[in-house]
């Protein structure tokens, strides 16, 4: 009689957290390409709506089609020289609509933050565009880490979003938020 055992070793360690690798990826990309921290305002932006449109819908495994859609989205309008900020904000003010009419606010406390989520990250957002470059950079850092500090409680609770999105969110928005205000000094 043989005796399997569990696979162990590097490989297996890291296919288990890949949202973790994918997220140290994703925020290596973005810093090695980030102009400065206020030009990252969009990130903090799509987290907080693709948080809300998954609490809308009320399904957490909506959040990576949600997630990969704005994102290819994003670079396709910015490869064409379209400003995004119009369609983004009204797409945050119907969801908005959306999850108060549909009683978004009368469910868990985390999938309920998610509409005043979306008003205190996408306004932080929407205000360091209008700040200098470092200063509005150093807000989108705070927000970036706010948001971290969110994908944790999300993470731990098991609540809004695929455990795997806030895993890979908290990665990259704790790592974006401390990169820009190491590159910003």
């Amino acid at each position: 009689m043989t005796q399997t055992s569990a696979p162990s070793g590097v490989l297996p360690a890291a296919a288990h957290r890949w949202p973790t690798l994918l997220g140290l990826g994703f925020a290596a990309l973005t810093l090695l390409d980030m102009e400065n921290g206020r030009s990252l305002a969009f990130v903090v932006f799509l987290a907080a709506l693709i948080y809300l449109g998954t609490a809308v819908l009320g399904k957490p495994g909506t959040v990576w089609v949600l997630f990969i859609s704005s994102t290819v989205a994003w670079v396709v309008l910015d490869k064409l020289e379209i400003d995004a900020w119009p369609a983004l904000v009204g797409g945050a003010i119907s969801l908005i609509v959306l999850g108060l009419v549909g009683g978004l606010l009368r469910k868990p406390v985390l999938t309920a933050a998610q509409v005043p989520a979306m008003l205190v990250f996408g306004g932080a957002a929407l205000l360091a565009l209008t700040l200098s470059p470092q200063a509005g950079g150093f807000l989108v850092a705070a927000a970036l880490i706010g948001h971290g500090v969110q994908d944790v409680l999300v993470w731990r609770a098991k609540q809004v979003v695929a455990r795997s999105m806030a895993e890979f969110c908290m990665v990259l928005d704790f790592i974006l938020g401390v990169g820009i205000v190491v590159l910003s000094l």
